[in-house]
């Protein structure tokens, strides 16, 4: 694939290949003073150092012993390990990192929304001055980059190191994501054992930007990806023009950058090799806005998560779908239709859904509903809690006469109407793509019956908030609002 190289600043990066020798042994910068290690399941540690030397790694009580490969990397893993708020010392050769704590370990990849800082609601904001999320709740927040090339294991600013929501880091906590904090605040809260949470969000990045070489491959869509880098380049280039085309007194305006959140490969170069293969419990996408093709996402789709979770070294981690939600934007809905269809097609996946945000904004202010309902997600899948977490989804539906019944999972003690006398925003389909709106009701707990109406023939399909913002009322006996859905009768 034809690529447009990036420099990196020799004072902010330090490359594995600029360094001809390792006189110490050098952990990933991933490993720093603070740090959460996943609890209960093994736990790598790798870096670099002379080529056969000996690496002892030490921490709570083990010892690993290893040789670095003729290429300088080494790997070893710790054994599975309870929980511990008490801070312990991670020895790597000769380097000590302190207070490190064992718990459990989310990655929050994405774009924008999942990037977005705390000054988006109040919450955040109170949160970010620190005294508000335990100290036993930590982050780790890789800022956003992209490269040509995948990074090495030491491609991490300076600066960037495991931090704790306190005073003295407001700063940095204001740059980190605000959703992340939310959701680490909950499962603290819920599960009373340390939380890490490490971000890699890139504001506008497509899935093709956060898709491996490797993984784009095994979709077939090379020949898609190399065309929406040709574009991409000319996008680029343009902007250069238009630059150079200023008047003097204007070219104080910054020289355009490349725009590598829309380049395929490109984040993933910058922000995955960095951080994998970090010990996670599951992993949170927070993504979509910036794909249009659903029918290519949906090919995707289940590529990216395979070789994303290959690269953590686990094969079936949780990973949680953030749905779009209502906005003035056509192609939202079938998107929306796609990660619904992901969720339950994509081992182990579950769906937060949010087509009841009500603020028809790209950036939703109110990421604590959200994270309440991540969290939840994890509580219940992850960590045995006896709750409903999941939202109604169609399980399938059936014609009879003229009347056709949609009957739903995920309802608990039934689903229920939040106003208004009847569930609103049910469409049929005869044929093409035309849908027609159609009076619904509750029928038992789990269902809903549609009329066909006067004139129609036959109808092929269901649809249910089906439109960029549907005037939604259907929920479960949680509060939880019924998935966006196209399902065919």
């Amino acid at each position: 694939m034809k690529t447009i190289g990036l420099r990196l600043c020799a004072s902010v990066f330090v490359s594995a290949a600029a360094l001809s020798a390792y006189a110490v042994v050098r952990p990933a910068a991933v490993f720093t003073d603070g740090a959460v290690l996943q609890a209960k399941r093994a736990v790598p540690v790798w870096g670099m150092a002379d080529p056969g030397e000996k690496v002892v790694v030490k921490f709570a009580g083990q010892t690993k012993t290893v040789k670095a490969g003729a290429d300088g990397k080494w790997r070893v893993a710790l054994d599975p390990m309870e929980y511990s708020s008490v801070g312990r010392e991670l020895v790597v050769g000769s380097t000590k990192f302190s207070d490190v704590l064992v718990g459990e370990v989310w990655l929050g990849i994405g774009q924008s929304n999942m990037e977005f800082s705390f000054d988006i609601c109040e919450e955040g904001k109170v949160a970010s001055k620190g005294g508000v999320i335990p100290t036993t709740v930590r982050y780790f927040h890789l800022p956003k980059d992209g490269d040509e090339k995948p990074r090495d294991m030491f491609a991490v600013p300076e600066g960037v190191k495991w931090r704790a929501y306190t005073k003295e880091n407001e700063k940095e906590n204001k740059r980190s994501s605000m959703l992340l904090a939310l959701i680490a605040q909950r499962l603290s809260a819920a599960l009373d054992v340390p939380i890490g949470v490490i971000g890699a969000a890139v504001g506008g990045a497509n899935l093709e930007t956060w898709m491996s070489e490797a993984a784009i491959a095994e979709a077939g869509t090379q020949e898609e990806a190399a065309k929406l880098l040709k574009m991409c380049e000319g996008w680029h280039q343009n902007d250069i023009k238009r630059w150079e085309n200023r008047p003097e007194s204007e070219k104080n305006r910054p020289f355009p950058k490349i725009n590598y959140e829309s380049r395929p490969t490109q984040v993933w170069n910058a922000m995955v090799p960095p951080l994998a293969p970090y010990a996670v419990r599951g992993m949170i996408w927070y993504q979509g806005e910036m794909n249009s093709g659903w029918q290519k996402y949906e090919k995707q789709f289940p590529f990216f998560v395979k070789h994303l979770r290959a690269a953590f070294g686990v094969t079936d981690q949780p990973l949680y779908i953030v749905q779009l939600p209502d906005f003035k934007q056509d192609h939202w809905v079938r998107i929306r239709d796609v990660q619904r269809k992901m969720s339950e097609t994509v081992s182990n996946c579950e769906l937060a859904v949010t087509i009841d945000g009500n603020e028809l904004e790209l950036h939703p202010r109110d990421k604590t509903k959200l994270a309440t309902r991540l969290a939840n997600l994890a509580l219940a899948g992850c960590y045995g809690r006896k709750m409903l977490a999941r939202s109604p989804a169609p399980e399938k539906a059936a014609a009879k006469g003229w009347k056709v019944r949609v009957a739903f999972k995920n309802c608990g003690e039934g689903l229920k109407l939040t106003e208004g006398a009847a569930p609103r925003t049910f469409e049929l389909v005869e044929k093409g793509d035309k849908g027609v709106p159609v009076e619904a009701k509750l029928v038992g707990k789990n269902t809903v019956e549609l009329t066909v109406p006067e004139g129609m023939g036959a109808p092929t399909r269901v649809r249910y908030a089906w439109s960029p913002d549907p005037d939604v009322n259907l929920v479960n006996s949680a509060d939880l609002p019924a998935t966006p859905f196209e399902i065919e009768l």
